[in-house]
């Protein structure tokens, strides 16, 4: 008897462990849900996420980060799902990431575990399948399924239908529906709608890709939304009682004012606190991953701000270590001038959201 409750016990402990979160919400400006196994959820900053969960972006723009410290960046109308995240922080090399955009556009900012071995992420878009050979992407995929790829920084693996295009930094292609990618060409010669589609992800700052403790790094976002909130809340008493005309009014709105000045003041407290809290599990998170077989320089990208896909090409050096081979096939050879069909999303959406400034890893 005590056999069984010790076996069930290690099996729940299993369990357990398991369900770690795989990522948490970092930015959000708009709406957010998750949905999974017949279950849907409001997102908010500092949420988590699991894998199986897909993300649907009804307005505004999300910023995804996971344990391993890669980013993803959603447009508003887009949908992804976590496939798979198993991040093995014992053997780093041994993780499997699995990742899919359903429709809509995203960035993809590669951490721990693609820095460790490039093999271990794959993105799937519609049909199409991404090879990580570079740190920075950018995937869109539209209403017909037509899939848009381009490079910020690093190569990738474009395929399609049984055809590779191999994309340098500051280079696009697309593929229709059921058809294999066109060659490889520089973005800024791509056609205007497939430029204009991609602006916004490829101009986004993202978060630096170090690896995290999950839930250390939500509570810290929580609480720095939270005293931008307070801090909101106390500029706008304080307006008020500024305003404020009668003696009544006036001490009412004095009291308001104190009200507001001190969850403020109580809120910035918390997120000071938390910010420590973080620091100390992030530094752990880098030790654990460089423990496990990441390089020392793997997911260290300093939070940065885009420079627009391919408007500013990066230039390539050849380096046979990053240089992908396509695979030969008996497919037709690619189309040239596909015809594009993408939508322009907006990139002008005010981003209001908590600055975490370097605390905010």
């Amino acid at each position: 008897m005590m056999n069984k409750l010790f076996a069930l016990l290690l099996l729940l402990a299993s369990s357990v462990a398991l369900a770690a979160p795989a990522a948490y919400i970092h930015e959000l400006q708009g709406e957010a849900r998750a949905s999974a196994k017949g279950q849907s959820r409001a997102l908010q900053v500092g949420s988590t996420l699991d894998a199986g969960d897909e993300i649907s972006v009804s307005k505004g723009f999300a910023t995804l980060k996971f344990e391993d410290g890669q980013i993803v960046a959603l447009q508003e109308r887009a949908r992804f799902t976590i496939v798979t995240y198993d991040y093995n922080k014992a053997r780093v090399a041994d993780s499997n990431v699995v990742l899919s955009l359903l429709t809509g556009g995203m960035r993809f900012l590669t951490g721990v575990i693609g820095g460790t071995r490039r093999d271990a992420i794959r993105l799937q878009a519609s049909t199409a399948t991404i090879g990580i050979r570079g740190t920075d992407i950018i995937l869109l995929v539209d209403a017909a399924g037509q899939v848009l790829a381009t490079v910020q920084d690093g190569v990738v693996s474009f395929t399609n239908q049984g055809v590779t295009a191999a994309l340098n930094a500051g280079q696009g292609s697309i593929a229709p529906p059921n058809q294999p990618p066109a060659t490889g060409r520089p973005v800024s010669q791509l056609p205007a709608a497939a430029i204009g589609a991609v602006a916004g992800l490829g101009q986004r700052t993202l978060p630096a890709n170090n690896p995290v403790n999950i839930q250390a790094s939500a509570s810290l976002v929580k609480a720095v939304a939270d005293a931008v909130d307070a801090a909101n809340k106390a500029a706008e008493a304080e307006r008020k009682a500024a305003e404020a005309r009668t003696d009544a009014d006036k001490a009412k709105a004095a009291a308001d004012l104190a009200t507001a000045r001190a969850a403020a003041a109580a809120s910035a407290a918390e997120a000071v606190q938390k910010a420590t809290t973080e620091a100390a599990a992030a530094a752990a998170a880098r030790q654990t991953a460089t423990q496990g077989g990441a390089p020392a320089n793997a997911g260290t990208n300093p939070t940065t701000q885009g420079q627009g896909v391919g408007l500013t090409p990066t230039p390539t050096t050849g380096d046979p270590a990053t240089t992908v081979t396509p695979r030969t096939s008996t497919t037709p050879s690619p189309a040239t001038e596909p015809p594009v069909v993408l939508q322009t999303q907006p990139t002008t959406t005010p981003v209001t959201g908590p600055n975490c400034g370097a605390s905010c890893n």
